[in-house]
């Protein structure tokens, strides 16, 4: 572009615009353009922080435990204790009366299905060097032995396992590796029936 052009093209603009029209992009009155001071600003962002963190702390929103979950008891240290007993017998009941499995024995096929407890027969010798079925039996780990329910041509499969907290890779959330073993096992189950 040539000078000459760009003059002109500066002196049409200038015909376009009255010249107090810069009154049309700023307010002509100090009064809006009040701005509250550092420290008001200060005091209201600490006032709605501590707040807020109060009620969070006294009623937390149950979308935050997932986030933080909350500390819990480890497992019982003599899974043969009383305590630990009644534990164990009453998520076996749980169990019994879980809905899915109440459904899936009223199915109209139910008497193509069987039910087993793998391990409930595991001889002890062996149970000590097994992962599974051993080192990780007991309350607040896997407390219940599994309930397998499993077509008799072995072609689907149906398993119930009860995970304890005590198995937590972080607090809340159940290991990963320990859920790949699980599979591991209940695969090896119906590939190895097949």
């Amino acid at each position: 572009m040539s000078l000459r052009a760009l003059r002109h093209l500066l002196h049409t603009s200038r015909r376009r615009f009255p010249p107090d029209s810069s009154r049309l992009f700023t307010s002509s009155t100090s009064a809006n353009n009040v701005r509250p001071s550092g420290l008001r600003t200060l005091a209201l962002v600490s006032l709605v922080g501590i707040g807020a963190y109060t009620a969070g702390a006294v009623a937390p929103l149950p979308v935050f435990t997932f986030i933080a979950p909350r500390p819990a008891l480890g497992p019982p240290a003599n899974p043969d204790s009383p305590e630990s007993l009644a534990y164990t017998a009453s998520l076996e009941e749980a169990l019994q009366s879980l809905p899915l499995l109440n459904n899936l024995r009223n199915q109209p096929d139910a008497d193509e299905w069987y039910e087993a407890r793998p391990y409930k027969r595991f001889p002890e010798e062996r149970r000590v060097n097994n992962l599974t079925a051993g080192a990780l039996r007991g309350p607040g780990k896997l407390a219940l032995i599994p309930l397998v329910r499993s077509k008799y041509d072995e072609s689907e499969a149906i398993a119930f396992i009860h995970v304890g907290r005590g198995l937590c890779g972080h607090d809340g959330i159940i290991h990963g590796g320990l859920l790949a073993t699980l599979l591991d096992e209940g695969l090896a189950r119906t590939v190895s029936a097949s």
